[in-house]
C-alpha cells in the first residue's frame, strides 16, 4: 500500500507548527464532517483521512515515527461519529454517539465539571459537565468541540476531545447524553452527561416551543393600523397592524418557532404590540390631541369603575 501524504491531506508543509495543524484540522473536519455531508461518501471518506492525519501529526511521537517510516510503524484510528436518539427524562433527551477522533477544543472554557456517580461495581462513573450555548445555537443546532478530563480505572487521569452534535431545538436543562465517554471501570466505561445552559436572547424570549417578541409601535399606528418588518429566528418577516390594536395584542407569525425534538414540528413566534407614548408632546399636539379626545371619546376603566362602586 503507497505510504499516505499527511502533510498533503491537511494541506500543510512539513515545517508546521502544532498551531498550524490545529487550524487546518478544524477546518477541514468542518468542512467534510458525515452530518454535513449526508449521503456523500467522498466526503466521509475525507473526513476519514483527515482525522488519521491529525491523530498522527499532532502527536509527537506518531508525528517522528511518520516522518522517519511512514505509516506502516501504527494504526491510526478512522472511526466516523455515529448518532442515535433515545429518549431520557423529561425535559431531556439522550444522545449517543460512536467513536471519533479527536477535534481540538473550540470552546475551552466553556465547560465546567458538574460530578459524577458510581454505576456499578463494574462500570466507570458517569461524567457529567455543563455547557453554554447561545439563544441561535439552541434553536438551529450547533456543533460543539470540546475537550474532557477523565480517570482511567489505573487512577490515571486522561484527556479526550470529542465533537458533539448539538440539535436544534434543545432547551436550558436538556442533557445530552455520550455514551462510554465517562471514567472507565473495570469491564467497562460509565457516560458522559452534557447538561444544556442557554444564555437569554437581548429581544426574544422562549416559552417551550414558541418565540415571544415584544414590538414598539406609535399611537399612530395603534390608530391607523400600519405593516412593519420584524426580526424572526429566520430572518425577517412582515406583520400587519389591524387599526385600533391595543396594547398586549398577540400577533401570530405561524412556523417561526423552535423545531421540537420529539414531534419534530415547529412552534410559533408571537410579536406583542407595545403602544409606546412620544418622548415629548408640544402645544400644537396636545391641541391635537384635546380635539380627538372631543371628537372620538371612550373609556378604557369601565370595568374596574364598576367594581370600585
Amino acid at each position: 500500500m503507497a505510504q499516505k501524504d499527511y502533510y498533503n491531506i491537511l494541506r500543510i508543509s512539513k515545517n508546521a507548527t502544532k498551531e498550524d495543524i490545529k487550524k487546518a484540522y478544524r477546518k477541514l473536519a468542518r468542512q467534510y464532517h458525515p452530518d454535513l455531508n449526508p449521503g456523500n461518501k467522498k466526503a466521509e471518506q475525507k473526513f476519514k483521512e483527515i482525522q488519521e492525519a491529525n491523530e498522527v501529526l499532532s502527536d509527537d511521537e506518531k508525528r517522528k515515527t511518520y516522518d522517519l517510516y511512514g505509516t506502516a510503524e501504527f494504526q491510526p484510528g478512522t472511526g466516523r461519529t455515529t448518532w442515535r436518539w433515545q429518549e431520557s427524562t423529561p425535559g431531556g433527551f439522550e444522545f449517543n454517539v460512536g467513536d471519533i477522533g479527536g477535534f481540538e477544543d473550540l470552546f475551552g472554557g466553556i465547560f465546567s465539571s458538574r460530578g459524577s456517580r458510581r454505576r456499578g461495581p463494574n462500570k466507570g462513573r458517569d461524567v457529567e459537565y455543563q455547557v453554554t450555548i447561545d439563544f441561535d445555537s439552541a434553536i438551529k443546532g450547533s456543533i460543539r468541540d470540546i475537550t474532557i478530563s477523565k480517570q482511567s480505572k489505573n487512577g490515571k487521569v486522561t484527556t479526550e476531545t470529542l465533537s458533539v452534535k448539538i440539535p436544534s431545538g434543545v432547551d436550558d436543562g436538556s442533557r445530552i447524553r455520550v455514551k462510554g465517554k465517562g471514567e472507565q471501570g473495570i469491564r467497562s466505561s460509565g457516560d458522559l452527561y452534557l447538561r444544556v445552559k442557554v444564555k437569554p436572547h437581548p429581544i426574544f424570549t422562549r416559552k417551550k416551543d414558541d418565540i415571544y417578541f415584544e414590538l414598539p409601535i406609535t399611537v399612530y399606528e395603534a390608530a391607523l393600523g400600519a405593516k412593519i418588518n420584524v426580526p424572526t429566528v429566520d430572518g425577517t418577516a412582515t406583520v400587519t397592524i389591524p387599526p385600533g390594536i391595543q396594547n398586549g395584542s398577540k400577533l401570530r407569525l405561524k412556523g417561526k418557532g423552535v423545531h421540537n425534538i420529539k414531534t419534530k414540528k415547529r412552534g410559533d413566534q408571537y410579536v406583542i404590540a407595545k403602544i409606546a407614548m412620544p418622548d415629548v408632546i408640544n402645544g400644537g399636539s396636545k391641541i391635537k390631541f384635546e380635539e380627538l379626545s372631543k371628537i372620538n371619546p371612550y373609556n378604557p376603566r369601565t370595568d374596574i369603575e364598576k367594581y370600585m362602586k
